[in-house]
């Protein structure tokens, strides 16, 4: 019996030995640094993801050495729109540590944690969204399985070493049915990723994605907005006074998203809500604000101009627009003009600055304004608005009864 126990444990951990050193020499995850056939993109090492990436984040960012000149936070806009790697950016240490599905609590998170820890950060370019006010927190629940949320490093090692997942994704990725296309500072490289993704959300060639991206968290049977607003506003508060406390300078910047998602939330009865959301936010960061410590400050590049205006043209997402891979997502291009601004670096010569300050853009005044031009977008496109309001009514199954 002794001896059959004996026999079953050695086979076991030879198992487990075996799984391991195929993670390891394949490591598609970049963790280990015993990598046998390389995937790289010029000077860049890539690598998969894994679920929402929270955990592997966690261990990229805390194995770095030397002080960060900025850090970007956010959600797939974030992780898509900013590249560290730009001529805007030239000269910086930067990381992305936007993380898909995203919302304001896990950047608090994720904030907090970096300025109490090693490698020292100068600045952080925090975006946040009106829509991801909406999304629960549970899901997705691996921050707290990262070093981002207290975890142990070895666990995560141990995550993407002998799990299924990682077994599958190594095999995968050795034979080269795995796309590669996330950089090991945090940057996602969105014409790398696999084809049907690219080809996806044609829906409309006008409204690329506008109903992929539909977001139908906004249609849960509770108001998970109302319920949860003021709980991460002050989530916000004490993550930016933790920053400052620590010396670390955080600007906010509200992205720019097309016109015709505007006009989704005006068809969908929250224009007032989005109204008085840019508000409170601007009063969250005034609060944060006060005192001494670094500098906090918000940016709002989601008002109604050029960019928002842009027209679609028939192709795929790297084609259509110059601004937009679709009506959600901004292009790194896009991240450029919005970090030149916040950095005071070069602006790009091909556009007319836009951004201002959200203390400036949350005045009535101006916020009728930028209103006034979602309502003149849509009395001139009456054939997208009907689009639009089809997939909303698509959706309407989702809706809470009253």
């Amino acid at each position: 019996m002794r001896r059959w126990l004996a026999t079953a444990f050695g086979l076991t951990l030879a198992l487990f030995g075996a799984i391991a050193a195929i993670a390891a020499a394949g490591d598609v995850f970049a963790i280990f640094g015993a990598r046998l056939v390389p995937h790289n993109l010029g000077g860049l090492e890539l690598r998969l993801t894994s679920n929402g990436d929270r955990v592997l984040k966690g261990l990229e960012y805390f194995r770095r050495k030397k002080p960060l000149d900025v850090v970007f936070l956010g959600s797939s806009r974030a992780v898509f729109g900013f590249d560290p790697h730009t001529q805007t950016m030239s000269g910086l240490n930067a990381y992305n540590a936007g993380l898909n599905g995203s919302h304001s609590n896990e950047a608090a998170t994720i904030l907090t944690a970096i300025a109490a820890r090693e490698p020292k950060v100068a600045h952080v370019i925090w975006a946040i969204d009106f829509e991801e006010f909406f999304r629960e927190e549970a899901a997705p629940a691996d921050l707290n399985e990262s070093l981002f949320g207290g975890a142990s490093p070895w666990r995560g090692r141990l995550m993407h070493a002998l799990s299924w997942e990682a077994l599958r994704k190594t095999i995968g990725g050795v034979m080269g049915k795995q796309a590669f296309y996330i950089d090991t500072d945090g940057f996602y490289h969105y014409a790398l990723q696999d084809r049907k993704n690219l080809i996806g959300g044609e829906d409309f060639w006008e409204l690329p994605s506008m109903r992929a991206w539909f977001p139908s968290y906004m249609f849960l049977p509770r108001d998970s907005y109302a319920d949860q607003l003021s709980t991460r506003l002050n989530r916000i508060v004490a993550a930016l006074r933790a920053a400052r406390e620590k010396g670390v300078a955080v600007d906010i910047v509200l992205p720019p998203v097309h016109v015709s998602r505007r006009a989704m939330f005006d068809l969908l009865g929250y224009q007032a809500r989005f109204r008085a959301w840019k508000k409170a936010l601007a009063g969250a960061v005034e609060e944060a604000g006060r005192g001494a410590g670094a500098p906090v400050r918000a940016f709002d590049f989601s008002e109604v101009g050029e960019v928002a205006r842009d027209v679609f043209k028939r192709g795929g997402p790297l084609d259509r627009s110059p601004y937009f891979f679709e009506v959600l997502h901004f292009r790194p291009s896009v991240g450029d003009m919005i970090v030149s601004r916040v950095l005071d670096r070069p602006w790009p010569a091909t556009i007319a600055s836009f951004g201002a300050l959200l203390s400036e853009t949350t005045t009535d005044a101006r916020l009728s304004a930028d209103e006034a031009q979602v309502a003149i977008w849509e009395q001139r496109n009456p054939d997208l608005i009907a689009r639009i309001s089809a997939i909303i009514k698509s959706f309407d199954k989702l809706k809470p009864k009253s």
